[in-house]
C-alpha cells in the first residue's frame, strides 16, 4: 500500500494557499479519478469524514441538533484511522464552539448545548462556563477571542477566513506527519475543499459587485 499511496500523492498538484489562489489546480472529477487508488476502507472513511465536516458539505446541516449528535456519533465510531479521527473530532469541537458563541451572541441560551452533549467533548464544559467570555477555552483554542469578535461584529467573511486558515494550518501539520501516506491524501482533499469554497465565495462577491456596477451605470444614464 505504501507504494500505491506514494504514486497517488505524487500525482496530486500543488495547492496554493487558499487566500492567494486564483483558480483550482484540479477539478473534483480529476481528483476523484486519482482517489480511486485508495484502499476501499480508507475511501469509505474519507467519505464519512467529508460528509460530516467538509467545508462545503457541512453546509447541508441536519434538521435538528439531535440528528447532528447521532450523525457525529455514528461517523466517529466508524472512522478508526487515528489521524482522520482526530481531525474530525477537531472540526466537531470547532463547530460546537462556534455554535455556542453564536447562541450567546443572540442572548439566547437554549437547550442547544444539552442536546449536543456527546457530539463534542467540550459541550458540557461550555455549558458549565456559559458566562465566561471564551468559555474558559481560550488557552486550548487561542482563536476563540478573534472568532468571538467577528461574530459580535456580524463579520461572516472575517470569521470564515479565520476558520479556513486554522483548518488549513492543521491539515498542513497532518500532511507533514506522513508525506506519502493516507494522512497526506486526506489533508489534500480537505484543503482542496477549503480552496473551492473560498473561490466560490469570491466568485459570488465578484458577481454581486458586477451587478452593482451595472445598476450604477443604468442609474447614471
Amino acid at each position: 500500500m505504501a507504494k500505491q499511496y506514494i504514486t497517488l500523492v505524487a500525482s496530486l498538484p500543488y495547492l496554493p494557499p487558499f487566500e492567494k489562489a486564483e483558480r483550482s489546480p484540479i477539478t473534483r472529477l480529476r481528483l476523484e479519478q486519482r482517489l480511486h487508488i485508495l484502499e476501499p476502507e480508507d475511501a469509505r472513511q474519507l467519505a464519512l469524514a467529508e460528509a460530516l465536516v467538509s467545508w462545503r458539505l457541512s453546509l447541508a446541516k441536519p434538521k435538528t441538533d439531535k440528528e447532528m449528535v447521532l450523525r457525529c456519533r455514528a461517523a466517529l465510531q466508524e472512522i478508526n484511522q487515528p489521524a482522520l479521527h482526530e481531525f474530525v473530532e477537531f472540526r466537531i469541537d470547532q463547530q460546537t464552539i462556534l455554535a455556542a458563541l453564536r447562541q450567546r451572541n443572540d442572548q439566547f441560551e437554549s437547550s442547544f448545548l444539552e442536546q449536543v452533549t456527546g457530539a463534542s467533548r467540550w459541550a458540557g464544559f461550555i455549558a458549565s462556563h456559559w458566562d465566561s467570555p471564551d468559555f474558559q477555552l481560550a488557552t486550548v483554542y487561542p482563536w476563540i477571542p478573534e472568532a468571538r469578535s467577528y461574530i459580535e461584529a456580524n463579520d461572516a467573511s472575517g470569521l470564515d477566513r479565520l476558520m479556513m486558515r486554522i483548518i488549513w494550518q492543521r491539515l498542513s501539520r497532518i500532511a507533514e506527519g506522513n508525506r506519502f501516506g493516507f494522512e497526506a491524501v486526506f489533508a489534500f482533499v480537505f484543503k482542496w475543499d477549503i480552496l473551492q469554497a473560498w473561490l466560490a465565495r469570491d466568485a459570488e462577491k465578484a458577481k454581486s459587485r458586477f451587478q452593482e456596477l451595472i445598476k450604477e451605470v443604468k442609474h447614471d444614464s
